[in-house]
């Protein structure tokens, strides 16, 4: 639902809000593959993105009739494999031809070499991240949470953590959250030298207390259990305007944020929406073995930050 307020409170209001703006121009890199096809498909009905796919033009077009669809409605750049494929399509969002770059039957590897390419890529002065996010139920009403990194940076230096927690601040802004409550995460909601990360998480709650920022609250190190239920944070006793409340999970490293999004995924069976900021455009990574309606909120997500 959208709240009066205007934030953007579930994934099905982010799609009808991208719905909204000005059509974004998508390319689809490698866009072969019946849910990357279907995908692009969903996003021109539904109006928030008009996709140009990247590819071996046969392949297009035969798998855009396998879906009921008109291929000559489509724009088609021909490429051979999948490394021309990543290089047009870095390209055609460099110039300015297309607003949002999606990974279609390419390896993310593939397609970021070409992003990160000095000379040819995307790459700005920010700091690279993924931000994961999903529908969380549970509480007076429903809101999205966010996930990062579980993307781009495998091991964050403490000042990555920090650019990595302004890149997702910067997605919950676009959502409508003026002050999003941010959980910097560890296993145990105590420093302690067995968990290295609880140490990092104090630094920067500390950080940015000190820095006296208002457009969003940090506070760490919180246990998973603390970041999203009041009640467990009141049985344990633990007092933050973070706890129970968490918009943004800020995990210790890419290994614990990707295995947590992927639980989300595969385990609680919800559909999400992701996408890295920090480049000249939004980059959507999907999994090879995410379904049409999750890569059409990830184009939404996209739409949304691409404004």
């Amino acid at each position: 639902m959208t709240s009066g307020d205007g934030v953007i409170r579930t994934l099905a209001a982010l799609r009808k809000e991208a719905a909204k703006l000005p059509t974004r121009r998508v390319v689809v890199a490698a866009a072969t593959g019946a849910e990357t096809l279907k995908a692009a498909v969903l996003a021109r009905a539904g109006r928030f993105a008009d996709p140009i796919l990247v590819g071996p033009p046969a392949d297009i077009r035969e798998g855009l009739a396998a879906l009921d669809a008109d291929p000559g409605g489509f724009e088609i750049v021909p490429a051979g494999d999948s490394g021309e494929a990543a290089a047009l399509s870095v390209a055609l969002v460099r110039d300015g031809t297309a607003d949002i770059l999606l990974k279609g039957a390419i390896s993310t590897s593939s397609l970021m070499r070409a992003v990160l390419e000095p000379e040819r890529g995307l790459r700005s002065e920010g700091l690279l991240s993924d931000v994961f996010i999903f529908d969380f139920g549970a509480g007076p009403e429903p809101r999205i949470v966010g996930i990062t990194d579980g993307g781009v940076i495998p091991r964050p230096t403490l000042d990555q953590k920090e650019q990595i927690l302004l890149n997702a601040v910067r997605t919950f802004h676009a959502l409508g959250i003026s002050q999003p409550k941010v959980a910097l995460l560890a296993a145990v909601e105590t420093v302690t030298a067995a968990f290295p990360s609880t140490g990092e998480a104090a630094e920067l709650a500390v950080r940015f207390r000190d820095a006296g920022l208002t457009d969003f609250q940090a506070d760490g190190p919180l246990a998973v259990d603390l970041a999203l239920s009041a009640e467990a944070a009141a049985l344990k006793g633990y007092e933050s305007p973070v706890a129970g409340a968490a918009d943004v999970l800020l995990f210790p490293d890419l290994e614990s944020a990707n295995m947590a999004a992927k639980s989300v995924e595969y385990v609680a069976s919800l559909e999400p929406a992701h996408c890295i900021l920090g480049a000249r455009a939004p980059i959507l990574i999907p999994s090879r073995s995410e379904t049409a309606a999750a890569r059409l909120s990830s184009i939404a997500f996209g739409a949304l930050l691409s404004v």
